[in-house]
């Protein structure tokens, strides 16, 4: 019986660093401020077409397909009035073409974004014609 209890407390120790190894997920990056200026916008397939203004290290190129269904699910497509600091939360349909629009996106689906499947975590509008 004493053996039993000498190799016990060894044996859940393992057993409860394995569960708490396998109960870790890696943890998604959000990038935040990819700035893209909007193309199009697909309120029924809930999807926007833009291009990134960047000059150097293009993620969304020319012209990029991105899923919005997170972003409208979540509501985080918000708007910010600069001189006031007042936020508005929008809705897919008060995107205009032309608009600047500043990203967010999770690590994970960056890889996703050349296939048209990448997925947006947020849309900050950055057009300032709200009041």
């Amino acid at each position: 019986m004493k053996k039993i209890f000498s190799i016990l407390p060894p044996i859940l120790l393992a057993l409860m660093l394995v569960l708490f190894c396998c109960g870790c997920e890696k943890e998604s990056v959000l990038y935040t401020g990819f700035d893209v200026e909007l193309l199009e916008v697909d309120v029924e397939k809930q999807t926007i077409r833009v291009r990134d203004l960047r000059e150097e290290g293009k993620t969304f190129w020319q012209d990029c397909t991105l899923d919005c269904s997170k972003v409208v699910e979540y509501g985080n497509i918000l708007y910010i009035h600069y001189d006031t600091g007042e936020e508005l939360c929008l809705e897919l349909s008060d995107l205009q073409p032309g608009d600047e629009l500043f990203l967010s996106i999770h690590e994970s689906e960056l890889a996703k974004v050349e296939s048209g499947k990448a997925r947006l975590y947020g849309i900050q509008l950055g057009t300032q014609r709200l009041s």
